[in-house]
């Protein structure tokens, strides 16, 4: 991912997302944030659904189908997560509940974050296309917005122009399927 032009980072280097799906069809987010030794991560989340995680240090995935339907969800490291659903470009309809709450796990170290997401195998019915980005809050309040691609001078994660990452069909991928963004 990349951040917008608007809001670069203070020390934050890098993200990547490796999406794959697992056996049985889990489908599995890895994101990992590089320089991280100054992003704000919030303590003390109770693994449940909760509005407004976007203003914090918040992971994002788009899904949109071949109807102008989509959803986002957003994971916030420590382990709350929110989804959404809307019927045309930010027209929201509603929240998503998926079948299963997603699972989010968060490891830190000095220098790297990463937070591992577990969706359902479900998550991916019917979708054309995706898009993954990140809200990174560093210290002092400082907010970057990063995704794999921007295509208007404001950040926008719901332009459907931005959804980079394109399915063949609307069938469910294999198992084994893999795709690195950096």
């Amino acid at each position: 991912m990349k951040p917008h032009p608007t809001t670069p980072p203070l020390d934050v280097s890098g993200i990547s997302v490796t999406m794959m799906r697992l056996m049985g069809g889990e489908l599995l987010l890895r994101y990992r944030i590089n320089q991280a030794a100054k992003v704000v991560v919030p303590r003390g989340f109770a693994h449940r659904s909760e509005e407004d995680l976007w203003r914090r240090t918040c992971l994002e995935f788009f899904v949109y189908d071949q109807n102008g339907r989509y959803r986002e969800f957003n994971f916030a490291p420590a382990g709350d997560w929110a989804a959404f659903q809307f019927a045309s470009y930010r027209k929201r309809v509603g929240d998503y509940v998926p079948e299963v709450a997603p699972q989010i796990d968060f490891q830190r170290g000095p220098q790297v974050i990463t937070v591992t997401v577990r969706l359902p195998a479900r998550v991916l019915d019917g979708v054309s296309s995706a898009s993954l980005c990140a809200v990174i809050e560093e210290e002092g309040g400082h907010h970057s917005l990063w995704s794999m691609a921007h295509r208007r001078d404001e950040p926008d994660f719901h332009d459907p122009m931005s959804f980079a990452i394109r399915f063949g069909s609307s069938a469910p991928a294999k198992p084994k399927e893999a795709l690195q963004h950096a």
